[in-house]
């Protein structure tokens, strides 16, 4: 019998994001042993979201520390690292997953220095557009979590870019580019398992846009409202289907459909992945100009249906594909640059909306988790 990798997880967001449950769900699949830390704020939390079939994948669930202690970062990491020593037995640990980079990130350094257990981390939203971006007390100690680790995860290729161009100082830049890798999130296998093939527009001055997500002001849904304004004005039928709510923008998004019930049509959050899909297949585009996004695995549903998307520059999955492959970034505040972008779309739409159907396959959770396998495996 070989060798079994046995790793560690660090994952505070796991009961509120499915997509780490899809993770370890696909990883135990490969084979390998898994115990996923799961520090929770509320004791009813606890035990949550537990996968019910699992060849060697152990949950711990901890309701360790109080409201105060989140805004103590460092005794909130010390509080964490005491309980792990006292639930896990360390010995048998061979790498330390930390699935974000200063929560998590800060346990597996220490870790890596008391223990000399070697950490990969990854790099996600609140790490770039909170801890980086408006907590620079912490800087330092994200930089050193980022220089220790063995394999530093990022979701996109854009926010590698960042990274490396905004925060990671000179002398570092070679060893962090050369230690960075870009894993997308997975999609939920039953979109992979119910995609869809268009044969293109029967109509090209009939566009139906769609929106899907909350109502969040980084989101831009008032730009793709102003960008579907302009086609209409310049002479296309537009139908722009915004789907989803919640969000500090919830009024004025809905005070701004009800301005344009002509050409708007709103659902609400639709949780049943069915009705999802027939709303999907009534489109023809995909628009998120997002301000920022680390992923959005929104397009990649989108692109599982045979819609084109439009994404911003430097964002979500900019640079996963060359521009007018899958789609086109945007510039998210330009509303003439969108239109340009949709109107090339549309001219060539069979081979986009083909190119969407077919490169969809890349972010299946069984791929993704053999290339975690395999940065496991290479960080040992």
């Amino acid at each position: 019998m070989g060798f079994i990798i046995k790793v560690l997880h660090l994952c505070s967001a796991y009961i509120q994001n499915n997509l780490y449950r899809e993770l370890i769900d696909a990883l135990d699949k490969t084979g390998i042993s898994q115990d996923v830390y799961i520090p929770v704020k509320r004791k009813k939390d606890e035990n949550k979201k537990i996968l019910k079939i699992t060849n060697n994948a152990v949950f711990i669930y901890s309701k360790i520390f109080n409201e105060f202690d989140r805004f103590l970062y460092f005794r909130k990491i010390n509080i964490l690292l005491a309980d792990i020593k006292t639930k896990l037995d360390l010995d048998f640990i061979n790498i330390v997953h930390a699935h974000t980079l200063f929560s998590m990130g800060g346990i597996a350094l220490k870790l890596k220095r008391e223990k000399n257990i070697d950490y990969i981390v990854a790099v996600r939203s609140t790490d770039v557009n909170l801890f980086f971006k408006y907590l620079f007390y912490l800087r330092r100690i994200g930089i050193q979590i980022l220089s220790e680790s063995k394999k530093i995860i990022f979701l996109s290729p854009a926010y590698r870019d960042y990274i490396l161009e905004n925060i990671i100082p000179g002398n570092l830049h070679d060893s962090i580019r050369k230690k960075s890798v870009v894993v997308p999130n997975g999609i939920n296998s039953f979109f992979l398992e119910n995609k869809h093939s268009r044969l293109g527009f029967r109509d090209k001055h009939n566009i139906k846009l769609i929106y899907v997500g909350s109502f969040l002001r980084r989101k831009n849904i008032d730009i793709s409202v102003a960008v579907a304004k302009k086609l209409k004005k310049i002479g296309y039928s537009i139908k722009l289907f915004i789907v989803g709510g919640n969000g500090k923008d919830e009024y004025k998004i809905r005070k701004l459909v009800k301005e344009n019930e002509d050409f708007i049509k709103i659902y609400n959050r639709i949780s049943e992945k069915e009705k999802l899909l027939d709303i999907y297949r009534k489109a023809d585009i995909f628009i998120m100009p997002s301000r920022n996004e680390t992923f959005g695995l929104v397009y990649i549903e989108a692109m599982s249906q045979g819609l084109p998307v439009i994404y911003s520059k430097g964002q979500g999955i900019d640079g996963y594909f060359k521009d007018g492959r899958v789609g086109y970034s945007v510039n998210p505040n330009d509303v003439d640059d969108i239109v340009k972008k949709i109107e090339m779309i549309v001219n060539n739409y069979s081979k986009i909306s083909k190119n969407c159907y077919e490169l969809v396959e890349k972010f299946s959770w069984d791929k993704i988790a053999q290339s975690y396998h395999k940065l496991y495996v290479s960080s040992l």
